[in-house]
């Protein structure tokens, strides 16, 4: 029972280092500038996981987000946060699904760089039909707006 005990604790601690850890990114700005470089070449996403030693699947990202945005899709993934409307995820999705293109296909024709976000669309659409692809405001209501509320309530 006690080693029961000791190997909790462990993981317990272990838990408390990756919780209170930042996120580093996976891979630095020059592997992703080296991964662009090959990938200007015109190899595949399986020599560049061979040349890079990456997985191939992250090599397979790399290689479509390539393909959409060139290098710049590559080197800076990730570094902002694109809201596309509501019209082009419809478009996206019905190319997609009713007509048969590729996820890669639908990046290149709509220059999505994120197959995440592509997969993201059709899923939802999937579930909730075309309501799914409309934006929402996200987070909390700005305080103007929760102070108004609060004071709405209490005069009743």
């Amino acid at each position: 029972m006690s080693n029961l005990i000791a190997q909790t604790c462990t993981y317990d601690e272990k838990w408390l280092k990756m919780t209170n850890q930042k996120r580093v990114a996976p891979y630095d700005a020059e592997t992703r500038r080296r991964a662009a470089k090959i990938l200007a070449t015109g190899v595949g996403h399986r020599a560049l996981a061979t040349a890079l030693e990456i997985p191939e699947a992250t090599a397979r990202q790399w290689a479509r987000a390539f393909a959409v945005g060139g290098a710049a899709a590559v080197t800076n993934a990730g570094s902002t946060h694109r809201i596309y409307p509501f019209e082009l995820k419809l478009s996206v999705v019905r190319d997609r699904l009713e007509n048969g293109l590729s996820v890669r296909d639908v990046m290149i024709k709509y220059g999505v760089p994120s197959e995440s976000s592509v997969k993201t669309w059709c899923r939802q659409y999937r579930v909730r039909g075309e309501e799914a692809l409309i934006d929402r405001p996200r987070g909390r209501k700005p305080r103007s707006q929760q102070d108004g509320d609060a004071s709405e309530g209490s005069a009743e």
